[in-house]
């Protein structure tokens, strides 16, 4: 196959990732987050994801089934460039046996085949909502009878007006009738059955309580908070009546309170008779009743559900659980229970778990969750759950209202945002490793699942959950991953906070571990673990592992930000990892922007610290001398800015990412062979070393990927005005002489790698992942973004460039200046191309030079 040919087939697609979705989670007002549920055999568990919806199997606890948006122009449109949001799934509501109907925030009904392939067009039928008016939830009855229930804003941001209506389905046509309505809603629920609606609302500057018969129309009990004796205290913190959580049993017989405070109050409903149930120390985040009513699952941040045997009070319990419980339902005629998990120790993203268990011996059926990046920024508005302190991973029960408003206006202010993220691909299971706070989440990108989550640095959250003021204790956090390149050795980075308040709490810890693990092991095993590898509160910047050539590829390097570093190989005779060279720092500044390159054959090491690039002798581990005593190749180069990557991509060219360009170095002739400049496409978008993230090369061609993030101009002066992105990812061959291809992702890109074949991985601020390269199966291709075109002519492209020189209309939101000027990174190298870079190595000996020999230099350049 030609060259060529290769070039033709690149395709990007966006095939795997998303993340978990708990449509009702945004809104506070819903006690009831979660909408995954089973079919009526039993057989199936469907969960929704922000990309798609997912069909497991409770016998075999595989997906069987997924459902794309991408792969339906009509989902697409709604989900990906509308914005709509899932709000719930039914079953029942197509009148056909084997549809799907989901069902959006702004009220657009979708049936499509859940069996099939998604080939046939969805029916899509829309209701007619108010402004601001969203859905919530649509209850189905034994005789395929519907409600609807809307949720809107209310007179003040905490509180929501509820509308019920009636709802029948035609064939292609829905009528509706306004049934109920109810303002000031602080809280609701709804039984298990859906016949029983209880809401918490807000009038005459009380709380009152109303269960509501859905079916009957009928409302069934209505009184104040303050009539229930035990609710009733002068001296009551406000913790203690703040209510967090409710549940209404299937007969409309009991209502369960849970409170900031981690009490539980169980009503009977005819007679306001109480009881408290005290085991939770602080806010009581889910509870739900089993079909029967005997039983109350009650959930919070002690990552732990509580079972209570309402007729004794007595008490069965799940713990260790690997996040805080905001949902839990019984299912399937309670032969199942469903939590929804809340993993709070990332504070920069919302990850939500889903687990599905077997109520008889609460053993795991299924467990759902997608990708857990930490993002360096924060990328949505998720509010967090509600303590009865403050803290970083809570909302406090008096800022509740707000914190969803000011999460939004630190999104609005935040112009330039670093939305990278670490990760890491195995060489040889191609699996993706992502740091995930104290633990590495290990994701198949292929079967589209997490694989293993496990705890590689220990803290208080791997045991138990923080409850009240240990919450503000910091665990140790992972900060990087890197595969030795057999694939059999993982090395592991992390730093460790000292308690607040104290003298030494500036005064970090930082780990350096190595793990292997067996084939037939699902977890790594710690074999060696260095305690400040690189010195007291030095920290360590980058981590390289050594080619194949060296010990068997059983080594790393690893950089501190003053400049030293430090090689470490696996010793056989010890069965341990032993430092065994270092080079001690030679530099007078710190700097984060450090980076490393390793020549395949392990002779060469390529250290860029700063704006200095200096090449290495690994035998001596001092600056590399040439043999040659006529050769004038420098051992050291200054660039225009700091280095921000570096990519050996073969034996002679060296890529060099700075601040300002991206250049290719040849080791040969000591010179730079090629350069544009990227400034305006990165400048101050990220943090000095983290463009490295975005920066991918194929060690088998040499071929190099860049990710190019655009912000979108948005409408100014909308409330809900979030900032939209755009990425290109950029393939170019290794000398950056022609651009490979340019494929757009209508999403920011938050990191590229090598899957150590043909193709390059990437994921997006919304745990999507996609893949750009040249291998993509039929059942990927499915996914594939068809406005993608490649680019093969690049001069008539050139020449379309130059003609529009002077076109200043919007396209998709951008100027179309920006796209010609990012188009202008094409690598084409017919005409050449001048910046800062060019003369660097001119000015390095500019002393006593004659004019003309200057005026040769500079032609030497131009030409």
């Amino acid at each position: 196959m030609t060259q060529a040919g290769v070039y033709q087939q690149y395709k990007l697609s966006v095939v795997s990732g998303g993340k978990v979705a708990l449509p009702r989670a945004a809104n506070p007002s819903h006690s009831n987050k979660s909408t995954a549920f089973l079919t009526p055999d039993l057989q199936n568990y469907i969960v929704p994801f922000n990309n798609q919806v997912k069909i497991y199997s409770t016998e075999t606890r595989q997906c069987v089934k997924t459902l794309k948006f991408s792969n339906s122009p009509q989902l697409l449109e709604i989900f990906e460039k509308e914005n709509a949001q899932l709000a719930d799934i039914s079953l029942k509501l197509s009148p056909e046996e084997n549809d799907l109907t989901l069902l959006t925030n702004d009220g657009r009904i979708i049936s499509l085949n859940y069996k099939g392939k998604l080939t046939s067009n969805p029916t899509i039928l829309r209701l007619n909502l108010e402004d601001g008016e969203s859905v919530s939830k649509v209850f189905e009855n034994s005789d395929n009878s519907f409600k609807l229930l809307t949720s809107k804003i209310g007179s003040y941001r905490s509180v929501f007006t509820y509308k019920l209506y009636g709802l029948q389905i035609k064939k292609d046509s829905i009528e509706t009738n306004l049934e109920h309505t109810l303002n000031d809603v602080i809280l609701s629920t709804w039984s298990n059955n859906s016949k029983f609606m209880a809401c918490l609302f807000q009038r005459d500057n009380q709380r009152h309580v109303q269960i509501y018969s859905i079916w009957d129309k009928q409302e069934l009990k209505e009184f104040s908070l303050q009539s229930i004796s035990a609710m009733h205290h002068p001296t009551a913190s406000q913790s203690s009546k703040y209510v967090s959580s409710m549940a209404v049993d299937s007969s409309g017989s009991q209502l369960a309170l849970g409170f900031a405070s981690g009490v539980v109050n169980v009503l009977n409903v005819s007679d306001l008779q109480s009881r408290l149930l005290k085991w939770h120390i602080d806010s009581v985040l889910s509870l739900g009743f089993t079909d029967d009513g005997t039983y109350l699952l009650s959930g919070g941040w002690e990552k732990v559900v509580s079972f209570w045997q309402l007729s004794t009070n007595l008490q069965q319990f799940l713990p260790r659980l690997p996040g805080i419980v905001v949902d839990c339902q019984s299912l399937g005629g309670g032969k199942f229970y469903s939590l929804a998990l809340q993993m709070t120790q990332n504070l920069n993203s919302t990850d939500y778990q889903l687990i599905l268990l077997n109520a008889a011996d609460l053993t795991s059926k299924v467990s759902v969750n997608g990708p857990l990046p930490v993002f360096n920024s924060p990328v949505d508005v998720g509010a967090m759950p509600v303590s009865a302190v403050s803290t970083k991973a809570s909302t406090t029960v008096s800022s509740s209202s707000v914190s969803k408003k000011k999460q939004m206006n630190k999104l609005r202010k935040g112009i330039k945002k670093d939305f990278t993220t670490t990760a890491a691909v195995n060489p040889v299971t191609r699996q993706i490793f992502f740091p995930h706070a104290s633990a590495v989440q290990t994701f198949d990108f292929y079967k589209n699942e997490q694989v293993n989550y496990q705890y590689v640095a220990s803290g208080i959250n791997n045991t138990m959950g923080k409850v009240r003021f240990e919450l503000n204790i910091q665990d140790p956090v992972v900060l990087d991953v890197v595969f030795t390149k057999d694939g059999k050795w993982m090395v592991t980075y992390e730093v460790q906070f000292p308690p607040e308040n104290l003298l030494s709490s500036k005064d970090l810890g930082y780990n350096l571990k190595f793990w292997t693990k067996n084939d037939n092991e699902n977890d790594w095993s710690l074999i060696t673990k260095v305690i400040d590898p690189h010195g007291v509160n030095i920290p360590i910047t980058k981590t390289l592992p050594v080619p194949t050539t060296i010990n068997e590829s059983r080594g790393i390097l690893t950089a501190d930000n003053e400049g030293g570093l430090k090689y470490w190989e696996y010793d056989d005779y010890q069965k341990n990892w032993c430092l065994r060279k270092l080079t001690l720092p030679n530099f007078n500044n710190f700097s984060n922007s450090v980076s490393l390159a390793w020549s395949q054959d392990g002779s060469l090491i390529f250290h860029g610290f700063d704006d200095k690039l200096q090449i290495l002798d690994f035998e001596t581990f001092k600056n590399f001398e040439s043999s040659n005593s006529d050769s004038d190749i420098p051992n050291e180069f200054t660039l225009d800015s700091e280095i921000q990557a570096m990519k050996l991509v073969d034996d002679t060219n060296l890529v060099v990412a700075t601040r300002f360009t991206l250049s290719v170095l040849d080791l040969l002739k000591g010179t730079i062979s090629n350069s544009f400049d990227i400034y305006p496409f990165v400048n101050g978008v990220y943090k000095n070393g983290h463009l490295e993230r975005l920066i991918s090369c194929d060690e088998k061609t040499g071929r190099i990927a860049l990710v190019v993030n655009q912000r979108l101009k948005e409408v100014q002066n909308e409330e809900n005005d979030i900032p939209q992105y755009r990425a290109r990812v950029i393939v170019f061959e290794s000398s950056l002489s022609k651009r490979v291809g340019s494929f757009v992702h209508s999403n920011y890109i938050s990191w590229i790698g090598w899957n150590h074949d043909t193709d390059f991985i990437f994921l997006d601020i919304n745990g999507k992942l996609g893949i750009v390269g040249t291998t993509v199966n039929s059942e990927m291709l499915e996914g594939v973004n068809s406005e993608i075109s490649m680019e093969t002519n690049f001069s008539s492209q050139l020449q379309k460039l130059s003609q529009q020189q002077d076109v200043s209309a919007a396209v998709d939101g951008v100027d179309n200046e920006d796209d010609i000027a990012l188009d202008s990174i094409n690598g084409d190298n017919n005409n050449k191309v001048l910046n800062m870079n060019s003369f660097v190595g001119m000015f390095e000996n500019i002393q006593n030079v004659q004019m003309d020999t200057f005026f040769d230099y500079v032609m030497k350049v131009v030409t």
